[in-house]
């Protein structure tokens, strides 16, 4: 028997004196010739799915994130918010205790979300003030036409 024979541990040695270790497995769990390791393969297109260009995969998982509810401490109690609400408060309350850079984070973000939300308001007198402008000219031309027995204008949806 030779030295590397029927030691037992790293380089383990079979009766047939093949050594088995590593990068060594046993012949009996190796592949048979001209067989496949992986043989239904990987999948056509896996490697190369890119999102369609209606998909915006990223900004998904951003919302999710975001509105994602932890388990916060406030006070003596435990709440579940969205984790948005989460970072907005710590920041809000590290720019109360002096931080500047979160103070003019969070001065920024109070300025645009007030001002989107007059510009979405806006919106919104003016599309129910052209939906009765509208609807008196209707009504006008209807008069004008002599026109009876329509349905009255229903009021704007919004309202």
């Amino acid at each position: 028997m030779s030295d590397r024979e029927g030691k037992i541990g790293a380089g383990l040695t079979a009766t047939t004196g093949y050594d088995v270790g590593y990068g060594k497995p046993p012949a009996h769990g190796r592949f048979k010739p001209g067989q496949s390791g992986n043989p239904r393969g990987r999948p056509k297109g896996a490697k190369n799915k890119r999102p369609r260009l209606n998909e915006e995969r990223l900004k998904d998982i951003i919302l999710d994130e975001a509105y994602r509810e932890i388990t916060v401490r406030d006070g003596d109690r435990n709440i579940a918010v969205p984790m948005a609400q989460t970072v907005i408060r710590a920041m809000s309350v590290k720019a109360a205790k002096g931080d500047h850079r979160s103070q003019r984070l969070f001065a920024e973000l109070l300025a645009s979300t007030e001002s989107a939300s007059r510009i979405l308001h806006d919106r919104w007198i003016e599309g129910a003030t052209e939906y009765k402008i509208e609807w008196e000219k209707e009504l006008r031309r209807r008069e004008a036409l002599g026109v009876a027995g329509l349905s009255e204008p229903l009021p704007h949806p919004d309202i």
